[in-house]
Order: structure tokens, then sequence, then C-alpha cells
């Protein structure tokens, strides 16, 4: 595999990273959209003690991304012609975008009036106007009064008004709601901003009332919660709190990289398999604000675990999956494009029939399970496959000497352990559970589950990870839909739909999955035995 990373970002987060595989031997590619700001960030990179080499090209407009890990294929809108470059992996790494939060507190940017941002740059400018504005100036900050801030804002606004007051001589005060100062750091820095003369005001019960007189001056009224007394303050510069957002570049290669997101919008949804620098696709990472609102201590990590994920990467390629997808196109594939729309791994491709990639494919078999026309099969080691080894049910001789059979099917990263984990606990486990470990609770179909019954079993357990752990992401998603979807029948059929019951569990769960077995067991003593069940 050749040791080639794209870079897609504009933060300083990108550039540590292209630093650090580049002293590593690793050939680094930074895609540079026309227009941004820090057009120079990666300039010096160029310098002597680099072993790998850096390419860097502008971008004008959209882009397209085909292959997968050790062979992603990119083409680029450069200035003049298309620009296309095959990388063995890509890392997302942009800034955050800032909204400051003027209407939020009904004023408006004026003389008095600045946002955060706008204070930092006339910070680090620090002659001419702008030290005019500041020097010895009272200094208001709007933080967090409305709506929730974060460790992040709390930690620019402390810093911004520590600065203020060691270098520019200036009066500062910190109108506060709930201080956010969980970050490493954060607690030590609240009280050096104290020593150093800043004033917090804190309030749990009211907001300060925020007037913008004739001429753009400010007056803030509030009330101490301690002495209940109303109190005036006039300051020179207000300066209003902002909400971070995810980077329209981010969103976009979202999109065009076809990457899960969070709730918010940020890159990498909000499961533990993704952590720390992990996206859905293999080869494609996502560090700092791309991910998320992060302190700068996080954001260094990410720097570090992002350098790690990808040399790890060069030295040690995707093997090609052993259970990998295969699609039967004589007769039964007729190209609905489910397999396509359901993959989590973005490792099926139109070329331009549905094409699965050997290396990106995780085995999960989702995509065998959701095809209608059962086109798809998930190689495995003979007598392997899911279908075979759903296991016989005892038959029925003696009513009265009843034992349930159990098929329960268990996700390997999950259930599975935990049922291990319930062995090893000592519990007495009913003596009919049978378990069939699937590698993903998304690769049992609805044939699996009535295959179960039709071959004995009594009782059927789904045994899936919780909510967001799914390794698949969606797996345990659409297997609880198809278990609705065949009790709902078994109930119009007039079969007892208890048979069929699903069920998240984590692997350092035994106790649980001991007590869900025994249950489960009990129930369907008081059913007896089911009438699929073949006669002794």
């Amino acid at each position: 595999m050749d040791a080639k990373t794209l870079i897609l970002g504009n933060s300083r987060d990108a550039r540590e990273i292209a630093e650090e595989l580049l002293e590593k031997d690793g050939d680094v590619i930074v895609a540079m959209p026309v227009g941004i700001q820090h057009a120079g960030l990666f300039d010096d990179l160029h310098a002597e003690g680099k072993t790998g080499k850096l390419e860097i090209f502008p971008v004008a407009g959209s882009f397209s991304c085909s292959g997968s890990v050790g062979r992603f294929s990119l083409t680029f809108n450069g200035n003049d012609k298309p620009v296309t470059r095959t990388v063995s992996s890509i890392v997302i790494a942009d800034e955050v975008e800032r909204k400051p939060n003027f209407s939020l507190y009904g004023v408006g940017a004026s003389s008095g009036v600045a946002s955060l941002s706008q204070v930092y740059e006339w910070i680090e400018s620090g002659s001419g106007p702008e030290k005019k504005i500041l020097s010895g100036k009272r200094i208001a900050f709007l933080a967090g009064l409305v709506e929730e801030s974060n460790p992040v804002i709390t930690e620019e606004i402390m810093r911004c008004a520590l600065n203020l007051q060691q270098e520019f001589n200036c009066q500062t005060y910190i109108f506060t709601g709930n201080l956010k100062v969980a970050g490493n750091g954060l607690e030590a820095l609240y009280r050096k901003t104290k020593k150093a003369g800043t004033v917090y005001m804190k309030f749990t019960e009211t907001i300060p009332d925020i007037q913008v007189e004739k001429g753009g001056n400010v007056t803030i009224t509030y009330i101490d919660e301690i002495i209940r007394e109303t109190f005036k303050l006039n300051p020179d510069v207000t300066v209003v709190d902002e909400t971070l957002h995810v980077s329209a570049l981010s969103q976009d290669l979202s999109n065009k990289l076809e990457i899960d997101t969070g709730p918010d919008g940020f890159i990498q949804s909000d499961n533990v398999h993704r952590a720390t620098v992990f996206t859905n696709r293999k080869g494609i990472f996502v560090s700092g604000f791309s991910r998320g609102v992060q302190t700068k201590g996080d954001r260094q990590a990410d720097v570090g675990s992002t350098a790690l994920a990808v040399l790890n990467l060069y030295q040690q390629p995707p093997e090609k999956q052993a259970g990998k997808a295969e699609i039967n196109f004589t007769g039964h594939c007729v190209g609905c494009l489910t397999c396509f729309r359901v993959c989590p791994y973005g490792a099926i491709s139109l070329d331009p029939k549905v094409v699965v990639d050997p290396q990106a494919c995780e085995g999960c078999g989702i995509c065998a399970a959701e095809c209608p026309r059962f086109a798809i099969k998930i190689n495995a080691p003979v007598g392997m496959a899911i279908s075979e080894r759903i296991p016989e049910g005892e038959k029925t001789t003696d009513p009265g000497d009843f034992k349930p059979s159990i098929t329960a099917f268990c996700c390997s990263r999950s259930a599975k352990g935990a049922g291990d984990l319930a062995t090893c606990m000592g519990y007495d486990l009913p003596s009919g559970l049978k378990i069939v470990e699937v590698p993903c609770a998304g690769s049992i179909s609805r044939e699996h589950l009535f295959s179960a019954f039709n071959k004995g079993a009594d009782g059927v357990l789904v045994l899936t990870c919780h909510k967001g752990n799914c390794h698949s992401e969606y797996g345990n998603i659409y297997v609880h839909q198809r278990v609705d979807q065949i009790t709902g029948a078994l109930s119009q059929l007039g079969f007892e739909p208890e048979r069929l019951t699903y069920k998240t569990i984590a692997s350092n769960m035994g106790t649980e999955f001991a007590e869900t077995v025994s249950a489960f067991e009990k129930d369907l003593f008081k059913l007896g035995p089911s009438r699929l069940k073949p006669q002794g």
C-alpha cells in the first residue's frame, strides 16, 4: 500500500497531522479550497527534515470519490483542469464555524458591541486603532446566559479576559449562567482570572437586562442573586459569546464520502466503535472540530490519535474480509440497489452494476438479510453459514417431560460475550439453550427466524447490541424491525408471538443474559411445546 494520505480541512489540527505524517515517511496531499483564510498554513512543511513528500493544490468547487481503503480515487476541480489523485487514507480536520449570539441578547454589532472572535482579532493585532479600543477599558463578556455554553467557549472567554487584564490594563467582567469549567485545566484558569481581577457575575434565577442606548453604549442591569440588590454596569465594550457549528466543508465531505454524522451534524456518529477518530468507513478518519466541539487539549489528543491510526494503516493494510458479500447476477439480482443503500460501510458501489469491495466489506450481512431476491450470500467456511448453524430442536415425546428448545441468535460483539460471561460466572442456563453466533444482528434475516421455528425451536431470542453501540450502526435497528414484522404476522396466523423476543444486551452483562434466557424459558414452559415442533 502506498503511504499517501489526503488531508481535507483548513485548521492547525490538519497542519499538525500533516507534519507528523511527513516526519514518518508518509506522503501528504493537502486539498486547499480556493479563497480561504490561512492559505499559507502548510507552506513551511516543505522545510528540510521531513522525509515524506507534500503536495498542496487549490480546489475550486466540488470533487468526486470512489474506491475504498488503500485506493481511494479522487477527482478535484482545480484552478485550470480536473486533478485526479489516488490515496490510501483520508483525514478530515476542518475548523468550526462560529455564529455570534447577538440576536440572543437583543444587540447588534457596533462600536460598543463585538463578538468574541472580533475581540481576539483586536488582541492579536495589539496596536493601532484596536489597541485604543481596548486599552484601559471596561469589558463585559456575556457567556451562556440564554443558551448553554460549552467548555471551548468558556476557555476562550477566560483566556481573553486574562489577556485583557494583564496586557491591556482592562477591567473585565464575565456575566454567565452555568459556567462550563469541566475541561482539562479550566478550573485552574478560572481561579487565575479571578486572581488577575476578573469579576464573575453568575445567574441561576434571573437574566440581566441588556439595553443598547443611542450612540451604541450598552447598559447592563442585573440583580445580584446573593444580596438581592439591583446594579447597573456601563461597559465600554460588550463581548457576545458564540455558538459553534460544524463547518460547511465538513458537512459537504460527510455527504460525498458517505460518513455517518451525529445529531448535531458533526462528522462521526455517537457510537462507541468510532472512538476516537474512526468513521463507519475504513481508511477515513476525522479529527478535531470536524467531529465535535472540543477543547484545545482534546483536539491535540486527536492529532496524535489520527496520525497513529494512519501510520498503523500504512504498516498493516486491511486484509480481504474472509466473510465478504457476493452478489449473484445470474437471474437473481434485479438491480434494485437495496444493498447499495443499506451498506453501513460504503463497501458497495456502482460500476456500472453493484460491486462489493472486499477490503471495505466487514461481512456484517445486512445486505444479504435485506436483499428481496436472495441474490447475496456471505462467504463462510463450509458449515459456518448462519443457515447451516441453526440447530434442530429436541423432539417432543412425553408432554410431561417438556424442556423448551431455545435458539438464541447472539451478536458476536455483545450478546455472545455476555453468554460466555454468564457461563464463567456459574449461572445455571437453560439446558435447551443453543446459541447461534452472528457477525452482526443485522445479518439475521426473516428466513433465519422462520427456519429456527421450522427446525423445532420452542422459542427464538434475538440478542443484539444496545442502540448506538452496533458496529454496523443500524444492524440492531434492522433486525428489530424484522422481529416486529414477524411477531405481527405470527399473531395473525394464530401462533404465539411471545415465542419470538428481541432484547439488547452488552458483552459485560452476564447476569442480565442469564436472567433474560431463564425468564424466557419460564414463559415457554407456560406456552408449552411449539406446534411446529417435530413430534417424537
